[in-house]
């Protein structure tokens, strides 16, 4: 059982390349095996495609970032939003198998059009099945440090509407990144509340976001390093960086290095918590 009574880290990840190789090579060795026997961490996913779904979906995610037709693609989308507001999706316990940490499959596909059904889905899991009182939502490509995140979290009062993380968008309405979301118990019981007014048709952080204004609840910036290449993972200046607790982990090469830079990060955190120069 874990120690840590206050927080949940759900780790959204796709069944794929190179996302499993991360998860095992990266986060599985480094952060999350140093932390699974004192906070909940669960890895989260949707039940996977079939060659015609991941065609499609690979095709719409391409086109969404294009001008013309990703304004058309964006309307003709508005036909799939009455059947993506129906419900929010149940959930299966897939065990721990072999990685020791629960899985948990949200019972909706995994593409990327229904990436709003699978965050409604994990956060009615986190306020049905838990009791703990916050959520951190985050992904593959992430290396956490736990230590630091605990303390953060202590100046929050449990029953606050908290909102907060890496804030991106270059709007007055800026959005906390969906690479890592923290809330509060209670804002996630408004967001379920208020599932149905999840706008669909955007990305998933800055639906979150939009839904979460209209409740005048408000995201707070706690930044991020992003640490794109094992080069810059040794020459980054942990000590001199000791708030930082979301480090994220998303190489620019062709081949996703992703886990190399975790082991990177992993091993100069132990060797810096050992000099006492940082707590991790």
């Amino acid at each position: 059982m874990p120690k840590n009574t206050t927080l949940v880290v759900a780790i959204t990840q796709a069944k794929s390349e190179p996302w499993e190789t991360i998860w095992r090579e990266g986060q599985l060795p480094t952060w999350v095996n140093r932390y699974r026997n004192e906070f909940r961490i669960v890895n989260t996913s949707g039940i996977p495609m079939g060659k015609l779904w991941t065609f499609f979906d690979r095709v719409h995610e391409k086109n969404r970032y294009k001008s013309q037709l990703g304004k058309w693609q964006g309307r003709a989308d508005y036909i799939f939003l009455p059947w993506l507001r129906r419900n929010i999706p149940t959930w299966k316990s897939l065990g721990t198998h072999e990685t020791a940490i629960e899985e948990i499959q949200i019972q909706t596909n995994s593409s990327y059009i229904f990436a709003g059904r699978r965050l409604l889905g994990v956060i009615k899991w986190f306020v049905e099945q838990t009791q703990e009182p916050f959520l951190f939502l985050t992904t593959t490509s992430s290396f956490l440090n736990l230590r630091i995140l605990e303390k953060k979290i202590e100046k929050y009062e449990k029953n606050s509407l908290v909102y907060a993380g890496n804030m991106l968008g270059d709007g007055p309405r800026k959005f906390v990144s969906g690479a890592g979301q923290l809330l509060s118990r209670s804002t996630a019981e408004v967001i379920l509340e208020s599932s149905r007014a999840y706008p669909h048709r955007m990305l998933n952080d800055v639906a979150l976001s939009e839904l979460l204004y209209s409740k005048g609840i408000v995201p707070e910036h706690i930044p991020w390093s992003w640490l794109r290449s094992e080069e810059e993972a040794r020459l980054y200046e942990f000590e001199n960086s000791a708030n930082i607790f979301h480090f994220r982990v998303k190489t620019e090469s062709y081949r996703r290095l992703d886990h190399r830079v975790m082991q990177i990060i992993h091993s100069r955190l132990l060797s810096l918590n050992d000099k006492k120069l940082i707590s991790y």
